[in-house]
């Protein structure tokens, strides 16, 4: 769009938009946010509202006079590859801007320390924060308007003021399966309490490699959470036995989202999972006991995840098995 945006020293002595996360960086995977604050002060004898606040809209510039708005979302052009590749997505498809933090994530990791002094100056300030979808490598060049009336905007963009921050977008990191572990820890022999069960289990902990990355995220595409989402049984009848009872040696495999530690429980047994910071749980349960003692139901809990790293970058693995169900495995898993 285009507009006549006011130049003049009648009502704002200082109109800034800056940068107050660590970096001007974000990964362009749409989640990872970049925080930033316009500032303004206005002369004396005149006032900022709070009308004239919620007014003020984040844009960049396109053919040099035209205004793009960035709005409230991606555009639709920004999720669709065919668009973008024949270049039919515009430039504020790529870009959504939040009045709220997404608690979720960081920001990109960088050296130095957040401006936080810059606001001391000013009578008004207002975050901002903004995710792309953009091509990696590009830089882009953000501004801020605000309308004092109807009809009457102030920009950054224009000479008075001449502020602007630039983003720089940086292609999300493909992970293979090497750039993950999953560690096995033995977490419980025994019994139940009637001991006509015994059980053995153990927690899986899948983790980055590069342990300065974490699974803080993961989400499901399949199955119910509640249970678990692979079963196979074998006989254990003893060599020898009178009683006529039949034993089953059973595997159960369990996957965890990330978050608050908590415990399995089965029957009078009980392990901790979601302990390690930064893993995501699994767990294998092996029961031997009298056939018809252990849980009698389809596998049918999530076998595949999205998995996110603490900058919102995202990864799929596909939960699989060896030795029998006796160990957990998994691979990376294409979506």
């Amino acid at each position: 769009m285009r507009i006549e945006f006011k130049d003049d020293a009648k009502w704002l002595s200082k109109f800034k938009i800056d940068v107050t996360s660590n970096s001007n960086k974000l990964y362009n995977n749409g989640n990872q946010q970049v925080k930033v604050t316009v500032s303004l002060t206005p002369i004396k004898g005149q006032e900022i509202t709070n009308q004239q606040m919620d007014s003020i809209w984040i844009f960049m510039i396109k053919d040099g006079s035209d205004y793009r708005d960035l709005g409230g979302g991606f555009g639709q052009g920004a999720g669709r590859s065919e668009w973008a590749n024949n270049n039919n997505a515009e430039p504020e498809d790529f870009f959504r801007v939040s009045l709220k933090k997404n608690t979720q994530f960081e920001y990109y990791a960088a050296s130095g320390f957040a401006p936080h002094n810059l606001l001391e100056s000013a009578a008004r300030s207002r975050d901002f924060y903004i995710s792309t979808l953009a091509h990696g490598g590009e830089r882009y060049k953000i501004y801020a308007a605000i309308m004092k009336e109807e009809g009457v905007q102030y920009a950054t963009s224009t000479s008075r003021f001449n502020s602007h921050v630039e983003l720089e977008t940086v292609s999300s990191p493909r992970r293979r399966r090497t750039d993950f572990t999953l560690e096995r820890v033995h977490a419980f022999e025994g019994s139940t309490d009637n001991e006509k069960t015994a059980v053995d289990i153990d927690v899986y902990y899948l983790q980055f490699a590069e342990r300065t990355l974490r699974v803080v995220h993961a989400v499901p595409l399949d199955g119910d959470q509640s249970t678990y989402y692979y079963e196979d049984w074998k006989s254990a009848d003893p060599l020898f036995s009178l009683s006529g009872i039949h034993y089953n040696e059973t595997q159960f495999h369990y996957g965890f989202k990330p978050g608050a530690a908590r415990d399995f429980s089965y029957q009078n047994v009980s392990v901790a999972i979601n302990s390690r910071t930064g893993a995501m749980s699994f767990l294998r349960m092996e029961l031997i006991g009298p056939a018809g003692l252990a849980p009698d139901a389809p596998a049918y809990g999530p076998k595949r995840w999205i998995v996110f790293d603490q900058y919102g970058n995202w990864h799929g693995i596909e939960m699989t098995q060896k030795n029998s169900g006796n160990e957990i495995d998994f691979i990376m898993h294409d979506m």
